[in-house]
């Protein structure tokens, strides 16, 4: 794999998968944002940079990945975000590309990843969508040169403010990184395939019994 730092930013689990409130007990909820963080790091491997205020999280990765803590001075996901980018920055000033990544991809895998990476070119900024308008994957050639918008309609801001800094944007439609887990329905997408019942994530929905929860939804 090319060696391109990921950084993965990691939720604290008790603020885990709130929009599944509705479908999954707090601590199901948990268990499902550590399988697919698993995921997710053994598709990155040693280019692993997770930023965590949560110490479970940090300790799982502990020994596979760089912990970044984060800044009890800033608030929500863009300022944390900008915060460690600009660590990374002081460290490697001429970095050449920086994947921003989500922790919540029950697909993930090492060739995804590369797939991604491969895109790489100067002056580019490549994109993959969530299913609800979201940014799952975003590979920044150079990093920090327009602000980040995580949140509703991320895509779209995000395509925006690169177009307005002059970066080239580049979509890429990488099913394996497409689907995250937010909602009943990415579950039920999910679960429509061999492959995503076969998965960590879905084998453990199954064995809570989820479709019967959203038979009765």
């Amino acid at each position: 794999m090319k060696s391109v730092p990921v950084l993965i930013p990691v939720n604290a689990l008790g603020r885990a998968k709130g929009r599944l409130s509705a479908l999954l007990a707090p601590e199901e909820r948990e268990t499902l944002a550590l399988i697919t963080f698993e995921t997710v790091l053994h598709a990155v491997g040693p280019a692993a940079i997770v930023l965590t205020p949560d110490k479970l999280i940090a300790g799982l990765a502990e020994g596979r990945a760089r912990i970044l803590a984060e800044d009890p001075n800033r608030k929500g996901l863009n300022e944390q975000l900008e915060h460690a980018v600009g660590v990374l920055l002081a460290e490697t000033p001429e970095c050449p590309a920086l994947l921003i990544l989500h922790a919540d991809l029950p697909l993930a895998t090492e060739g995804a990843i590369e797939t991604i990476l491969s895109l790489e070119e100067p002056g580019t900024a490549t994109l993959v969508s969530s299913r609800d308008g979201g940014t799952n994957a975003m590979l920044l050639c150079p990093p920090a040169r327009f602000e980040l918008a995580y949140g509703p309609d991320s895509f779209a801001k995000h395509v925006a403010a690169a177009n307005a800094a002059g970066i080239e944007v580049r979509t890429n439609e990488n099913r394996e990184l497409r689907l995250d887990l937010d909602t009943p329905d990415d579950i039920r997408e999910l679960l429509r395939a061999p492959r995503g019942r076969q998965g960590a994530a879905g084998r453990y929905l199954l064995s809570i019994g989820i479709e019967e929860r959203l038979a009765a939804s």
